[in-house]
Parts: structure tokens; C-alpha cells; sequence
């Protein structure tokens, strides 16, 4: 099992529908960055009720002096990244883990500096792969998901029939 760090987005994807059991089953341990982690807390004062289940599942991974250097660097060059996926990419690189995101800005940023990375179509692959779920209850999360995080999985029918 591998160990990753994930942004904000994907967090709330599952926490919405409250599955972050499947996170917790694909992947050994579910980092986040502080940056990540005070945007919990900020959703958790605002009354998001899910993010409880989020931080009882994930480990906190503070960043060094170095890391904080990093950050700022990345963060100048990359200024159309929020600080949880700066810190969470300057994590990544010096720990080696694969980031979750599913935001597009971030996917692209994460390809310019060469870091493994798995989007919300992705991870749902890999519950199927893994046989974490049935084709029933997969298409069941998937129907969740689109109707709590209000978004389209436009690849559901190959992530269901593959």
C-alpha cells in the first residue's frame, strides 16, 4: 500500500458522502499539509459536520524550515495554486508520496514538476481495481458524488464497465 497526501478537494469529495473509509482502505496513510489541515478547521467552524470523519483519517505532516523555504519558493512561481497544494507538493517531493487532486491547475503543476498524482476518476479506478466495492455500490458512490460535491464524473461509464 502506498502512503499519499492529498489536497482539500478530494478530502471533502469523500467526506461529503462520508466514504473516507475508501480512502483509508486504498492507501496506507492519508497525509495533509497544514495548509490542508487549517482549511479543515475553517470548514469545521463554518458547521461542515464531515470533517470530523476527515480528521480522525488523516496524519498531519508538518513541514520543516526547509519545506517552509520550498513553499514559499513554489508558491512565487506557481501563484494559481492555493498554499495546501503548494505544501502539499514540497511534501510530496521530500517524503516521495503520491498527491490526491482533483483540481485541474494543480494536476497541471504537479506534471511540470514531475510528481505522481491521482485525480478523483482515478482513485474510483482503483476502488474498482481493488474490489474495495461492487459495480452497484461504486455506481451508488458515484451518483453521491456528483449530487453532494455537485460535480460530473464524465469517465463513470468506463470506470464502471472497465
Amino acid at each position: 500500500m502506498t502512503a499519499v497526501i492529498s489536497d482539500t478537494d478530494i478530502l471533502s469529495t469523500f467526506g461529503k458522502i462520508d466514504r473516507v473509509n475508501l480512502l483509508q482502505r486504498l492507501f496506507q496513510h492519508v497525509h495533509v499539509a497544514p495548509a490542508v489541515y487549517w482549511e479543515l478547521l475553517q470548514a469545521e467552524r463554518m458547521g461542515f459536520l464531515w470533517v470530523a470523519s476527515i480528521k480522525a483519517a488523516v496524519e498531519l505532516l508538518p513541514l520543516t524550515a526547509s519545506e517552509s523555504q520550498q513553499a514559499e519558493r513554489l508558491s512565487l512561481r506557481y501563484p494559481q495554486l492555493g498554499s495546501g497544494e503548494i505544501e502539499s507538493f514540497v511534501l510530496a517531493q521530500t517524503h516521495h508520496l503520491l498527491c490526491l487532486t482533483n483540481d485541474r491547475q494543480a494536476k497541471a503543476v504537479a506534471r511540470a514538476l514531475a510528481l505522481p498524482y491521482l485525480d478523483l476518476e482515478e482513485i474510483l479506478r482503483a476502488v474498482k481495481t481493488r474490489q474495495l466495492l461492487t459495480v452497484e455500490a461504486l455506481s451508488r458512490v458515484i451518483a453521491e458524488i456528483e449530487e453532494q460535491d455537485h460535480t460530473r464524473i464524465t469517465a463513470k461509464d468506463q470506470i464502471l464497465g472497465s
